[in-house]
């Protein structure tokens, strides 16, 4: 079974001209995932975890930065700020080992941060590991209001199907 490398890097530029890191998580990242979830507003923390969740605790942030890189694929975007690089993104990939060709994924990125092409790097990325993988579909559960995923996965340049129950749907890419 493929695995995606620990050290996995990637480095874009983003049309304003910034670069962005993109790199594989690891558990020393819970302090600065914590940090920066806590710095998250309500509506954003609502798209991701569907309801407005208040921390993260121990274990899910074991969860969250200490992944396996074959069924569970999690990538953080940073970018330099003040000589320093910081966070601004997380996206990851999960499967179920009973259904490898399938891969649930969700991408998060920091407020201030929104609309600059991050989670479009995020999801490109996603899909190259996705495919070295094996994955053939990525999933996306999406409230309804979340306009920004839905155009991010429609813009994918994949092609997308969709399905609704209530006020959540899946957008799946095909790849």
């Amino acid at each position: 079974m493929a695995v995606i490398p620990r050290s996995y890097h990637s480095v874009e530029t983003l049309a304003d001209g910034r670069t962005l890191h993109i790199r594989a998580i690891r558990p020393s990242d819970r302090a600065d995932l914590l940090r920066e979830f806590r710095r998250l507003s309500p509506q954003t923390v609502r798209d991701r975890f569907f309801y407005a969740k208040q921390v993260l605790t121990p274990k899910e942030l074991t969860f969250l930065t200490e992944v396996d890189f074959c069924c569970h694929v999690a990538l953080v975007a940073e970018l330099e700020i003040d000589a320093h690089r910081r966070p601004v993104a997380v996206g990851r990939s999960m499967c179920e080992q009973e259904q490898p060709d399938r891969s649930e994924i969700a991408i998060t990125v920091i407020d201030e941060m929104q609309g600059r092409g991050i989670g479009k790097a995020l999801l490109q990325h996603l899909i190259h590991c996705a495919r070295e993988l094996g994955v053939r579909y990525l999933d996306a559960m999406v409230l309804s209001e979340n306009r920004r995923m839905y155009r991010l996965m429609r813009h994918s340049g994949l092609p997308v199907e969709s399905s609704s129950d209530g006020s959540v749907s899946t957008l799946s890419l095909r790849l």
